[in-house]
């Protein structure tokens, strides 16, 4: 075998003409097909605006419902930690009110200011709003955690010290 044909093998038609030539083997199957210098590439064409503007609503959309996916972990971990007050569940519910608010108040327009241009500013407006309802959706699981906890004051008692807190299901005594 020369070094020539190491360069440059060629494919030898099979006997039998009944297996069909292993995919990328060229439309012949006799020789793999060569790239000629004489092609020339044709350049990409440069989208429009109008496309640009479409592609950056889709993604002002992704970002939008971004939040969204977190409303269920959020649910099952609130579940999961209990009602008991102890550091990890208050801390927890404290962040889902905290980083909610934090990203309605500062995040929303750094966030969605990317997408943002003279023709489309009009048609970011709905995923903001939506941005925002997820955020607050997030923001009332730790609003029901709170409640759960018994750390928001709903019921007559915990306004007026005259009144009994409740009274007790069942009792322990001994």
């Amino acid at each position: 075998m020369s070094f020539q044909e190491l360069l440059n093998p060629t494919v030898v038609a099979p006997m039998a003409g009944d297996i069909p030539p292993p995919p990328g083997s060229g439309q012949d199957g006799l020789k793999s097909k060569k790239i000629e210098k004489t092609e020339i590439s044709q350049p990409t064409k440069k989208p429009t605006q109008k496309e640009l503007d479409s592609l950056k609503v889709k993604k002002a959309w992704e970002v939008a419902t971004t939040p969204a996916k977190n409303i269920p972990m959020n649910l099952i971990m609130s579940y999961m930690t209990g009602n008991s007050l102890q550091i990890i569940p208050i801390m927890m519910t404290l962040m889902l009110l905290w980083n909610p608010l934090k990203a309605v108040f500062s995040e929303t327009n750094a966030a969605f200011l990317p997408f943002t241009t003279k023709t489309n500013a009009s048609q970011i407006y709905l995923p903001k709003a939506v941005f925002v309802l997820c955020q607050l959706a997030n923001m009332f699981i730790g609003l029901w955690k709170l409640n759960k906890m018994g750390l928001i004051p709903n019921k007559e008692a915990d306004w007026l010290s005259w009144q009994l807190a409740g009274e007790f299901i069942e009792k322990l005594s001994f």
